[in-house]
């Protein structure tokens, strides 16, 4: 049973704050606690002073959150995964960006969302993560993926070299512009755009996509999840400005011989669907079509 709601608002978005005011409203007429993050607690109080007596909480804590509230685009709920993953905590996706592609509903569709919470007409979705290690320049990042690993040529204007490995076996030297690997759900993201295959989210693998590669040979490669895939960066003259990134966001620079460890995370992403026709297929026409706008 839902009964209380974490809020994780995304500052930047124009319409936030009031669209989480209306979410409170709702919330609680129909007997749902909203709960926020304790870094949030002087923005609640300047720009929506009547919640300022709500509970505030320094992380999601399953024994007290029943669901998270995710408002934003994408990109927010790619930034609530990666932080909240061991939580353990379904998240909905509440959409003020475009399209919205993990999202689940729209602002204006928040009493009917609401409604099928309370009421079970719901599923959650659990999709793969990817756990992350890696030694850059003389320190170690650990961190959850819900799209991609990428060791890219960044601010360098020549191809780089990076070795991947399957457990201990090599499978191929890429000399390339940079080197992708992604989970199910990042094979609609920079995967994709690198030539990568659509993977539907409920395939559990990982997609290694080299980012224009020097040689047509090196193709894409869906490898079992299973796997501990290994990148290093394995060049015959080091140069400057080459680049790790997780999700989309630079991590840091990277050496030579410094390599990224990534295997499937201990915990899936849990996501709450409604069972409606906007599903992964409608939304990826959706998707494809923008882009061929």
């Amino acid at each position: 049973m839902i009964r209380s709601a974490m809020f994780y608002l995304n500052k930047n978005k124009a319409a936030i704050f009031e669209t989480a005011l209306r979410c409170v409203r709702l919330c609680r007429e129909k007997g749902i606690e909203p709960i926020f993050f304790e870094e949030d607690r002087e923005d609640i109080g300047r720009h929506l002073p009547e919640l300022a007596g709500s509970r505030f909480l320094q992380q999601p804590d399953h024994a007290q959150v029943d669901v998270m509230f995710v408002f934003g685009g994408d990109g927010t709920m790619l930034r609530a995964l990666d932080l909240y993953l061991n939580a353990g905590i379904p998240m909905l996706g509440i959409n003020l960006g475009r399209l919205g592609f993990l999202l689940e509903t729209e602002a204006d569709e928040l009493s009917e969302a609401l409604d099928r919470l309370l009421s079970g007409d719901y599923e959650v979705e659990r999709r793969m993560m990817l756990q992350v290690e890696a030694q850059c320049g003389g320190q170690i990042i650990r961190a959850y993926a819900t799209n991609e690993v990428c060791i890219s040529r960044g601010m360098s204007q020549r191809m780089i070299a990076v070795d991947a490995y399957a457990g201990k076996v090599l499978v191929d030297h890429y000399i390339a512009d940079g080197l992708v690997l992604a989970s199910p759900t990042g094979s609609t993201a920079y995967s994709l755009s690198a030539g990568g295959p659509i993977v539907c989210p409920g395939v559990s693998c990982f997609i290694l996509t080299p980012v224009c590669p020097h040689t047509i040979q090196n193709r894409p490669i869906v490898l079992p999840p299973d796997e501990r895939v290994t990148l290093r960066v394995d060049m015959k003259e080091m140069r400057e400005g080459i680049q790790l990134s997780i999700d989309g966001q630079a991590v840091c620079g990277m050496r030579n011989h410094d390599q990224v460890v990534v295997c499937r995370a201990p915990h899936d992403a849990l996501l709450i669907r409604f069972p409606k026709e906007r599903n992964f297929f409608a939304l990826l026409k959706d998707k494809l079509s923008q882009w061929s706008l």
